[in-house]
Formats: structure tokens, sequence, C-alpha cells
């Protein structure tokens, strides 16, 4: 008697197939189902073939596949994402001396730059310049200028201030990208040739038209003087900073005058601002114009006190840099800085700069509309109503007067 049996049951299920022979096994997870063909007895032959057949079809559908299969690798587990190092960038700054607007802005850039991730800014110590207002220490901006832009070690060069970006824009190598800030009116003090072009590769800034003329105008419609009183340094910049090509223009379409102090220094102390003060009272004056000065510098000791001289003659004045000014005892004026959009905006361009673009190449045109702030505590004290409409529209009502807050110190 033959002890071999060749088993032959009923078909596989239809679609499927036994393979003649597997591969010797190499794996755990290979299966060879021919061990369970052999000596099956003739009368279970049926049995056997069609459990053979159904338990083949059981350990593929679990992925009990032969080893040469694709399907039987280990699965391929997606790669982490690598880390990227921040890139190290150094900026050095220039401003001609303290001002509270220059620390406000310079802070609000600082923190907008600290949301992008892609780089960490560093701001050595012996790359920041402020050697003060006083004339002779006025002298020594240009030669700071030049150390900042020959240095090879920074990759952005902050002016802060008109004078601080005309020093290094005199002595500019065009090597280091240059980035202006705090400025009164870029295109008035020739820094730029136009609000869409700075005119030069490596410096832009940002740049806002026609705000100083809507100011002597709504300052005007509110009040309606006859003779408004501006002091300024008698030098290109001081007249930028007190827009006094802007209030002429007005003046003359309005037929208000300009009363007109000059007597100011760079150091624009409070003794100066004070004599300047007599002498526009002597001259008739019925309004003044606080400009960014020296002696009106909200973090400064003279703010107080000169204002509570312009309440005393019953002045109404107009604040160009706004709220802090009108919470300290100004009638009225434009709240211009938004420090927190602008310092984003400004980080913006220097993250761009940063990271390849031309600084000419990006846009300077600061579209942000002015707010009206308005004090009403000055207003009783100087005798003046508010047209009840200019109430209803201005953005800011102060009923008190308050010395500065200690952060905008």
């Amino acid at each position: 008697m033959n002890d071999s049996l060749t088993v032959q049951g009923p078909a596989p299920a239809p679609g499927f197939s036994l393979p003649a022979a597997l591969p010797p096994a190499t794996s755990p997870r290979c299966v060879f189902v021919p061990a369970l063909m052999r000596r099956v007895p003739a009368t279970l032959h049926a049995a056997a073939s069609l459990a053979a057949s159904l338990l083949l079809s059981l350990l593929l559908f679990l992925g009990a596949l032969p080893c040469t299969s694709p399907l039987a690798q280990p699965p391929v587990l997606p790669q982490a994402t690598p880390q990227v190092t921040p890139q190290i960038k150094r900026i050095g700054y220039l401003e001609a001396g303290p001002f509270w607007l220059f620390d406000n802005t310079w802070s609000a850039f600082r923190e907008g730059m600290e949301h992008y991730g892609d780089m960490r800014c560093e701001f050595p110590q012996d790359a920041r310049f402020s050697p003060g207002w006083d004339p002779k220490q006025m002298q020594l901006l240009p030669e700071l200028a030049r150390q900042l832009l020959q240095r090879k070690d920074l990759d952005l060069v902050v002016g802060m201030g008109t004078a601080a970006v005309k020093a290094l824009l005199a002595v500019n190598n065009g090597r280091l990208p240059i980035l202006g800030m705090g400025m009164a009116d870029p295109i008035a003090a020739g820094v730029v040739k136009s609000a869409h072009d700075s005119g030069v590769d490596n410096f832009t800034c940002r740049v806002t038209v026609d705000r100083w003329p809507s100011m002597f105008r709504v300052f005007y419609d509110v009040v309606r003087f006859h003779k408004l009183g501006i002091m300024y340094q008698d030098n290109a910049e001081g007249r930028v900073y007190a827009a006094l090509d802007d209030a002429r223009a007005i003046a003359s379409e309005l037929g208000f005058s300009l009363v007109l102090y000059n007597g100011l220094s760079s150091a624009e102390s409070t003794e100066e601002c004070r004599k300047g003060l007599n002498e526009l009272h002597k001259q008739g004056m019925d309004a003044f114009f606080i400009g960014p000065l020296n002696c009106f510098d909200i973090g400064g000791d003279g703010i107080g006190p000169l204002l509570q001289t312009l309440t005393q003659w019953k002045i109404p004045t107009f604040a160009r840099d706004g709220s802090e000014y009108v919470k300290a005892g100004a009638l009225m004026g434009f709240s211009t800085w938004n420090f927190g959009p602008s310092g984003r905006a400004l980080a913006k361009q220097a993250h761009e700069i940063l990271d390849g673009a031309l600084p000419r190449s990006l846009a300077m045109l600061d579209r942000s509309e002015p707010s009206i702030a308005l004090n009403l505590a000055v207003a009783k004290a100087i005798g003046f109503d508010f047209p009840f409409d200019v109430l209803v529209t201005a953005d800011e009502l102060h009923e008190t007067i308050a010395p500065p807050r200690a952060e905008t110190r």
C-alpha cells in the first residue's frame, strides 16, 4: 500500500488559488501552508482541502504573507520635521538724544520682531548711540553714524528721528541697510524722494502723507483762533518738526496768522521754551501748537509747568503727538502714535530686509488714520466750549488732567 496520498478536494474559492510552493522561512511572519496538506486520510480529503483553502485566505487577510511580499515589510514611519535654528541678526541704533516717542517706538519695534521665529535679533550695547541734544553733543552724530556703518558685525542700522537718519545718510557707504523711524515728515525733511521711493537703495522708512495740514485745519475749525503761536529751532530739522511749511500754507488758506519764535537751540530746554512762550504771549497769540520739543517731552519735568502756564493764560493748545499730551493738560491733539501697529509695521520692514529684500523696494506709505483726543477739564479751565459735533466725533475724551504715566517716561 502506498503511504503517500494525493489530496484531490474541491476547487478553492472563486478568485483564489493555492501557490505551488512558498519560500523557506526567513521571518516569524512567514506562513507555510503546504505542511498542513501532508498525509491527509482519503476520507477527509474534501474537508482538508476546504479547510486549507479557508485558512490560507484568513492568513492572507490578516497580513501573514510571504516574506518576499512588499506588504510584509515594516511600515515606513514619517520623518520628524527638523527644528530650524533661528538666524542671529545684529542691529545697531542711533538717535540724537532721548525722547519719549523714540523710546516707545523702539520698544514696539523690538516687540514686533519677537513674532518672527526664523530669526533672533541682538542689540549690542556698543552699537547703540545717543549723544544728547546739547549743541556740542549733536556735533558727535556724524562720527557715530560713520562708526556704525563701518562695522562688519551688524546686519541693520536703525536711525531714530530725523537728525539721526540724516546723519546716517550723509555718510552712507551703501553697504549696511538703514531703517528710519520716529521722523516727523521724511518728505519735508528731504530724507526720501516721495512716499513711494526712498531714493536710496539701502534705506527705507514709513511715510505719512498730508497729516500735518489736516492737523492745523482741524485745530482752526474747532477753535477759530486768530494768531497761532509756534516755537522751533531755526534750522532745517527744527522747521520740519514744527511743520512750518504746512502751517504757513494752511494759515494762508484759512486766513489766520502765525506768531513765531525761533530762538530755541537743539537742547530745547525748559528755560528756552519758557522764554519763547513769554515772547509769543506778548505778541498776542491766542492758540499754541505743541510740536515734538524736548521741553515738552512727556517724560521730562518741564511739560507740567509749561502746560499750566498756557492754561492760566487761557490759551487753547493742540498737541501734534496726541493722547499723552492731552491727558497731561493740552486742550486737544491728534492721537497719531499708535505704537503697537507702528512697531509691527517697522518690524515687518526689518524682517524683509534681514531676509534679503532691498530696502528701497519695500512699501513705505503709512495709511493709518489719526484720531482726535480732547480734554474737557482743560476746556473748562480756559473757558472754552467744544462744539457738539466735535464732542460726538472725538475718539478720546479725558475729564481730568493727569501727569504722564510712569511707562511713558
